[in-house]
């Protein structure tokens, strides 16, 4: 590649209605996060839009600023005359991706670059010649790039220079082999066509060893055993996708990349692999790409962290907003020994997050919410993240990471002072002092106004008697007893008339008061308490807890519209509304 190429790259973005500018470095990946049908991908196309057509009418972005680089005459004419073809006008015609035709003729373009009077730092006019430094590779241009070559078919230029360049070096071709097998365990060439009326360049696919032998060798009978391979184009989406996106790396000469959704169509281990590709090939290089899938975030964090700008778009009705995300974020939740194996980083590709203590939680409200609302159940994540001291954790990542989200948590959250007041502060310093008074004469008004209700120790010692009294004279303690046992003593304390009866318990007048004041609070900041007590009271009629409960409610209702799921419903609706 020539030191005096000319290329362009994108400086900074504007987006309408947002004032934030956001400005770029020359080697930035630059990631599009958020729920679907943000825009996304719809930037990235604004971004190609505007490098086709300066006057052209963009929907997400307002402005874009570029910068130009080797933007001489020499330099211009020399990269128009080694890439693109000269027709019978004697112009050099450029196809892109869609078929759209532009032609350059050097004469106009010399008597641009060329006058000595215009100020080229400020001149702005060279932007017709934006459409020539820039790659675009969707997810359906992708597969065309792949597909065989018609020698009297003219390709689009994208797809021709890729070609061109696999079939004549030898570097390339091996460097793109090199990257296949370590997710695929496959590589490529090129076959030569047989001349007939139906004359194709192939792709061929093979075991790496076996195809790179026929890469190294130049006897004819090898690329004879070369038509044997399969074709690349009769192979999976996935492959063929991930050939034109290396390929494209490797072999263009341009500075600027944009790709929509690259991990389309692979396995969570080769799209990881594809963002570690992508971030090693693209050294130097500016890349904007639109991401749904957080192991190819993953794979680009690995590998240039430092060089990674992730942009989060949020959406509220047709607004739209627009964060940079602080990398560090992630990096903890994904090293975090605790979250690693969650999925709440996905919460970067969803309207809102739900985090429960656990996965009983989780499959409950989850399915209550797909009978309430599809729509919402598809833009909504439940995340479990293994019990309430994991909350405090959380929020600060998914405040950093710009995720809307909700806590559920079970009655007895507001029993422990130090528990709510940790919780609270992770969400803000500050936030647990607006109402510490209050919960301190909460707490007072409830041990005053429950004491009647727990049990003394002698009432404990006689229930306990009487279910040895009447269990069978086994030598060793049956379940049915240990059962019974439990039950007498689940009532020890007041707190644990909370998670045994709800709101229920908590005595009428100043107290009540005061809770509904701490719950309205509560809810403000995220945080959504089981008024019931606790998940199994939802459908009291079912017994047993945690995951076999769940399981069974579903098999004895399974009509989700019995009016037993009434009260979970409106729960949940409270939630996501």
């Amino acid at each position: 590649m020539c030191d005096n190429n000319p290329f362009v790259k994108i400086q900074s973005i504007k987006f309408k209605g947002f004032d934030e500018c956001f400005t770029f470095k020359e080697d930035d990946i630059v990631l599009f996060v958020g729920a679907n049908n943000v825009g996304k991908s719809r930037t990235l196309k604004d971004i190609r839009d505007k490098m086709l057509n300066n006057q052209t009418d963009l929907v997400l972005i307002e402005n874009i600023q570029f910068n130009e680089y080797n933007f001489k005459f020499e330099c211009i004419k020399r990269y128009i005359e080694e890439n693109l073809k000269i027709d019978s006008n004697g112009n050099y015609t450029l196809m892109s991706e869609d078929n759209c035709t532009q032609c350059y003729d050097l004469e106009n373009i010399r008597r641009i670059l060329g006058d000595n009077s215009i100020n080229y730092d400020t001149y702005n006019n060279c932007d017709f010649l934006y459409r020539l430094f820039y790659v675009f590779l969707s997810t359906e241009n992708r597969l065309n790039l792949t597909k065989p070559i018609i020698l009297n078919y003219s390709p689009d230029n994208q797809t021709l220079n890729v070609f061109n360049k696999l079939r004549t070096s030898r570097e390339s071709i091996l460097k793109v082999n090199e990257l296949l097998k370590i997710s695929f365990g496959k590589g490529i060439e090129v076959c030569d066509p047989d001349i007939d009326l139906n004359a194709q360049f192939k792709y061929k696919i093979g075991n790496t060893e076996e195809i790179d032998d026929i890469i190294n060798s130049n006897k004819r009978d090898v690329y004879d055993e070369l038509k044997k391979f399969p074709d690349l184009y009769d192979q999976g989406d996935g492959i063929r996708s991930a050939v034109a996106i290396l390929s494209s790396l490797v072999v263009n000469k341009s500075f600027l990349y944009f790709i929509d959704e690259p991990e389309t169509f692979l396995h969570p281990p080769q799209a990881r692999q594809l963002g570690r590709d992508i971030a090693q090939l693209s050294e130097g290089k500016q890349c904007f790409i639109a991401t749904h899938n957080i192991d190819f975030i993953r794979g680009v964090l690995e590998t240039e962290s430092n060089r990674v700008k992730i942009i989060k778009i949020n959406r509220n009705e047709n607004t739209n907003q627009y964060f940079c995300l602080n990398n560090e974020n992630i990096k903890n939740i994904a090293e975090d020994k605790n979250l690693k194996f969650s999925n709440i980083l996905n919460g970067l590709f969803y309207k809102k997050v739900i985090i429960c203590e656990d996965e009983t939680d989780c499959k409950f409200y989850s399915t209550i919410l797909e009978v309430v609302s599809p729509e919402k159940y598809q833009n909504t994540l439940f995340c479990a993240v293994g019990g309430k001291d994991q909350f405090k954790k959380v929020i600060p990542l998914l405040e950093g990471l710009k995720i809307d989200y909700a806590i559920v948590a079970d009655l007895d959250l507001i029993n422990d002072k130090d528990k709510l007041k940790q919780l609270l502060n992770s969400i803000d310093g500050n936030c647990y002092n607006q109402i510490a008074d209050l919960h301190v004469e909460f707490l007072k008004e409830f041990e005053k106004g429950t004491n009647s209700q727990v049990k003394k120790q002698s009432e404990i010692k006689n229930e306990i008697k009487k279910i040895f009294d009447n269990a069978k004279s086994d030598e060793y303690m049956s379940d049915e007893t240990a059962k019974n046992i439990k039950k007498s003593l689940k009532k020890i304390n007041d707190y644990a008339l909370l998670k045994s009866g709800g709101t229920s318990n908590i005595p009428n007048g100043a107290c009540m008061n005061k809770y509904r004041q701490i719950h309205s609070y509560l809810k403000e900041n995220h945080i959504h308490l089981v008024e019931c007590g606790e998940i199994e009271n939802f459908i009291p009629t079912v017994e047993g807890h945690g995951g076999r409960w769940v399981e069974c409610v579903f098999e004895h209702y399974v009509d989700l519209n019995n009016c037993e799921f009434d009260e979970a419903k409106k729960f949940v609706k409270s939630i996501v509304e």
